[in-house]
């Protein structure tokens, strides 16, 4: 549990890059709703596990009832996410 943690806190800006999200998650039996994010992250599985742990917990549900389609790289000229611009050090 610690270790997840400190994946997410550790170095702003750093070797991190910002990645668009596709996909969609089941909201009540047999219902699904598409969404997209954007998330700062050192490489794609740690992009992966910090949206299925943040829409687990904000929905609370479990993993399996999350649908990742597509993870994008984005360049840093083209996110709109404000707390990625942030975390990237980007103005």
């Amino acid at each position: 549990m610690f270790m997840k943690a400190w994946i997410f806190i550790g170095r702003e800006g750093k070797d991190m890059k910002a990645f668009k999200i596709i996909g969609k998650i089941e909201v009540e039996r047999r219902l699904w709703q598409k969404f997209s994010k954007e998330i700062a992250a050192d490489d794609e599985a740690k992009a992966r596990e910090k949206i299925l742990c943040d829409l687990g917990s904000r929905h609370r549900k479990k993993r399996r009832s999350i649908d990742i389609k597509s993870i994008q790289e984005v360049p840093k000229d083209k996110i709109t996410d404000s707390t990625v611009k942030h975390q990237l050090g980007v103005d």
